[in-house]
């Protein structure tokens, strides 16, 4: 018996000492934890249920601690921190529940404290349904190897922060579960950010907001006031927006990772500058961002800025959108920092039926990235809309597969516009370069519906399977590898400047459905060896082909060509043929008859850089006679006879050049002019604006520089000047420019035959001149030139006979004239200096000689205002007697005769106000204008003359 209460009491004594046990271990965990502040009552602050105001402080290395702020609950530290959970060195801290039911008016933070933090903070569920007034931290900083994990955080509440965070994850040991957002969350910078960090996912369908006035810059977008940022290495698995993100970025990503991006709900921009977007995609210090899945069910918008952007060095492996995409710029766009990051690499992009992106730029803006953009392809079932492009492939970028069209792309300039490449080179399938399939749609409201221009290159054949009409510009520099073809019920429109390859049936064109084809302007190029690589048209419906009108590029054709209808287009009849032509200035024509199909060729001279040189030669020399005779006249004006009682008249082209009348002879002797002055000189700096008929039909503006230096004396036989001077002129065109300097050289002669019994004076004036002119000439034919440099020789005399009448202040002198202009060209060839502007054979205009005819006649009035003002205005006409030019030239072995007029009226108006200074210098403002049906010269000039 007594062992048994022996065993009883044993067993008694067991129980207490193992219950003794276990509180000691209790008690010993909780003396190392450590929870102060307001309310706390010895480590115990497991719930706060009213108003406290300080911080409070978790700590204590292995210690395990929940706080709980009930709905009734306020706890306030001002700006500060009022929840400070940390560590230090390796100890391990264990937040088992966070939660705020009630108001937290201060920051919450959850960290390593000093030191070389080896250790770990956990952090199994923080959750907020109240209000935090403040930044929210929860990171690893200093970069310091300790390890702070985060299984839940859920916010249901709002917190709103006036610091740099509302939500701020931090270190790369920082590691979050889950995170939720079905509450609200706004900061003055950044709603939510990770650092380092990593979270597997990422849930809001709440809010998230910046709040901040933070723009990002032309050089930089770091601190950009942004909804959620992700920097630093960062990785997220799955992250998924279900309501409202927002900032001048929505979302900001620099050089981390996001695995799946998920929207449903709404992303915002709210930025203005160039570089904002609802989504950025950015490098960090060479690092660069992916995002591998990318899917949009909700709406990505910026009123202001661009829907998604991506900078170079980053990239989207795979984009679907099922949305809405609409932005004021791009709605997908790339973008570079100075000259940072290397190729963009974005994977296939899927819009399918029901997305949409809309932007006042580009829908889809693949360009802006300096070392290039790959693409692996565009698949459009739904809708793109752009101001300028639907979709835009900048030079050197690359979409390198396909682009297939079911749904709607539509742009102000073209739908798709591409100056990069589509496709790949050399690749084994050729056959999609641009596919148009069931109901699509490639359309634009102001130009053609696929641009292909610049250097752009589209591998394979563009097929329109679709109902629908499309139109399409293939431009100058511009490639398709392997033709065009119709296979549906709509009709496409082909203008074709470049180049546009033959598919594996040798068709550069090919129709094999019910709807039509129409070339409405085709280049046909020519090979190395001079032959036209004209169009093949083939399919089973080729009578629905049209071919309005085919231009031949005559840089080195061999003409022969030109004999058989067959070498420029081929596969459908005559008839089907409107016009053909060649393109160029004109020299040569051809002449096409749908009927019989039979071609003539015609060649005209007068278009050809032969007509181009004569009409700027004579352009060139009538200016400068009528200039000359201007400043000629005002250095030779200022003389009279030194003889008593005896006047002279000197009246020049386009002002009068002596001092005829009393008035003047009388301001002589009354010492304002000075007197028995008989020698003046000029030197003259002068600059010319002329129009002139380069081009047939087209005026082309140049410009002349120049100096004349000229002489005049006064003999007893009359007056006698002397000039030589220099000028540069610089004329271009559509298909020609010349630019020559002229140095040239001629002697003057003015005396007064007789004077009638009422005081008229008849007078004589003559010239003689020569000049020597160094041509450079250009022949241009798209972006192909050729030169030449012949000189040119130009001679001329003329005479005329006037008459002053004296009527008070003012003298009236009719004038008429003979003029002679001759002129040498020496024979030259056009020599290639940049791909084929000639024939095959070359073109060789021959030596030319021209002997020009003609009368002329003027009337100058002239007054004299006070002793030191005098004005005068001459209108003038010339008539050309003989302006037929005959010219000769030889276009590769076809030697060619042609004659062409020049304008037979040429009008001319001069204007001079004339000023002496004193006795010596005498100051003149001028202006000569010529005009005729070819063009119009205009020059301005300043004169001073000095006498002695």
């Amino acid at each position: 018996m007594a062992g048994g209460d022996l065993e009883k009491s044993n067993s008694s004594f067991s129980k207490k000492f193992l219950f003794s046990l276990v509180t000691v271990s209790v008690l010993s965990t909780y003396a190392e934890a450590s929870i102060t502040g307001p309310g706390c009552n010895g480590g115990d602050c497991a719930t706060i249920s009213d108003s406290k105001t300080g911080q409070i402080i978790i700590t204590g290395n292995g210690s395990s601690n929940s706080l709980t702020i009930s709905s009734g609950g306020t706890l306030s530290n001002g700006d500060n921190k009022a929840i400070y959970a940390h560590a230090k060195d390796s100890e391990t801290l264990t937040i088992t529940n966070l939660k705020n039911e009630g108001i937290i008016n201060g920051k919450v933070s959850v960290e390593n404290s000093k030191g070389n933090f080896t250790g770990t903070i956990a952090v199994n569920t923080f959750e907020n349904e109240g209000q935090i007034n403040g930044q929210i931290y929860m990171g690893i900083w200093g970069g310091k190897p300790g390890t702070l994990t985060i299984d839940n955080f859920n916010n249901r509440g709002t917190i709103k922060s006036n610091s740099q965070h509302g939500v701020f994850f931090q270190g790369k040991n920082t590691h979050i579960k889950t995170f939720e957002n079905s509450g609200t969350i706004e900061s003055s910078n950044r709603g939510v950010e990770l650092q380092d960090g990593t979270i597997e996912n990422f849930t809001n369908s709440g809010t998230i907001a910046s709040n901040g006035n933070n723009e990002p810059e032309d050089h930089a977008t770091n601190n950009t006031s942004t909804g959620i940022r992700i920097y630093n290495k960062s990785y997220i698995k799955t992250f998924d927006n279900q309501g409202s993100i927002s900032g001048k970025f929505g979302v900001k990503l620099l050089g981390s990772t996001i695995d799946n991006f998920k929207n449903s709900g709404i992303i915002e921009s709210t930025s203005k500058h160039k570089n904002g977007a609802a989504i950025s995609i950015s490098n960090l210090i060479g690092s660069g961002s992916t995002i591998k899945n990318f899917e949009n069910s909700g709406t990505i918008k910026a009123n202001d800025a661009s829907g998604i952007l991506i900078e170079a060095g980053n990239k989207i492996e795979t984009l679907t959108n099922k949305g809405t995409i609409e932005a004021s710029l791009y709605g997908i766009g790339f973008y570079a920092v100075d000259n940072y990051g290397d190729q963009v690499e974005i994977g296939k992009i899927t819009i399918e039926e029901n997305g949409v992106i809309k932007a006042g730029n580009d829908a889809i803006h693949i360009d802006g990235a300096n070392k290039g953009i790959k693409g692996e392809g565009i698949d459009v079932k739904g809708r793109l809309e752009g101001g300028n492009a639907g979709i835009y492939i900048g030079g050197g970028k690359q979409v390198s597969t396909s682009i297939k069209v079911s749904g709607t792309i539509q742009g102000g300039n073209s739908g798709i516009i591409n100056t990069g490449t589509i496709g790949q080179e050399d690749h084994k399938n050729q056959q999609y370069g641009i596919t148009i399939e069931n109901n699509g749609l490639i359309t634009s409201t102001n130009g053609s519906g696929i641009l292909n221009t610049e250097n752009g290159i589209i591998y394979g054949n563009i097929i329109n399977q679709s109902n629908n009409d499309l139109s399409l510009k293939n431009d100058s520099d511009a490639t398709i590898t392997s033709g065009i073809v119709n296979s549906g019920s709509g009709t496409i429109h082909i203008n074709n400047q470049g180049s546009i390859g033959k598919n594996e049936n040798g068709n550069n064109i090919t129709n094999d459905g019910s709807g039509n084809i129409v070339v409405e302007d085709w280049v046909v190029s020519t090979g190395d060896d001079g032959k036209l690589e004209g169009i093949v048209v083939g399919g089973d419906k080729t009578d629905n082909v049209i071919i309005d009108n085919v231009t031949i590029d005559q840089g080195g054709l061999d003409l022969g060509e030109l004999e058989d209808i067959s070498n420029i287009v081929s596969g459908v009849k005559p008839g089907q043929v409107g016009n053909i032509g060649i393109n160029g200035s004109g020299e040569i024509s051809l002449g096409f008859d749908p009927i019989t199909g039979k071609l003539s060729t015609d060649f005209n001279l007068n278009a050809s850089i032969a007509g181009a040189t004569f009409r700027s030669l004579i352009n060139t020399t009538s200016r400068r006679a009528s200039f000359i005779d201007s400043v000629m006249g005002n250095s030779m004006q200022h003389f009279a006879f030194a003889k008593p009682n005896t006047s002279i008249a000197m009246q020049e082209k386009g002002n009068l050049y002596a001092n005829a009348s009393d008035y003047i002879k009388n301001d002589f002797n009354n010492g304002s002019y000075g007197y028995n002055k008989e020698h003046s000189l000029f030197i003259l700096p002068y600059t010319s604006s002329q129009n002139v008929e380069l081009s047939l039909n087209e005026e082309s503006k140049g410009h002349t520089r120049g100096t004349i230096i000229g002489y005049s004396t006064l003999k007893d036989s009359g007056i006698y000047g002397v000039y030589v001077g220099y000028e540069d002129t610089k004329m271009s065109s559509t298909y020609f420019d010349i630019n020559n300097r002229s140095y040239y050289t001629g002697l003057k002669y003015f005396n007064t035959l007789f004077t009638t019994s009422k005081g008229q004076e008849v007078y004589l004036k003559a010239q003689g001149k020569t000049a020597f002119i160094k041509n450079k000439l250009s022949k241009k034919i798209g972006k192909s030139e050729a030169e030449a440099s012949p000189n040119s020789y130009a001679y001329g005399m003329s005479g005329d006979l006037g008459m002053n009448f004296n009527h008070g202040d003012n003298i009236f002198s009719p004038e008429a004239g003979l003029v002679y202009e001759g002129g040498y060209t020496e024979a030259f060839s056009m020599i290639n200096t940049k791909g084929q502007a000639t024939v095959m054979g070359g073109e060789r205009t021959y030596a030319n000689y021209l002997n020009l005819l003609s009368t002329r006649t003027s009337f100058t009035w002239f007054r004299d205002w006070l002793p030191n003002l005098k004005t005068s205005m001459t209108l003038g006409a010339k008539f050309n007697i003989n302006p037929q030019v005959k010219a000769k030239a030889r276009f590769g072995q076809v030697k060619v005769k042609d004659e062409f007029y020049l304008p037979r009226v040429q009008r001319y108006v001069t204007t001079s106000m004339i000023v002496p200074l004193n006795n010596v210098f005498y100051f003149s403002l001028n202006y000569n204008g010529m005009f005729d049906s070819k063009g119009d010269t205009h020059t301005g000039f300043a004169q001073f003359n000095y006498i002695w």
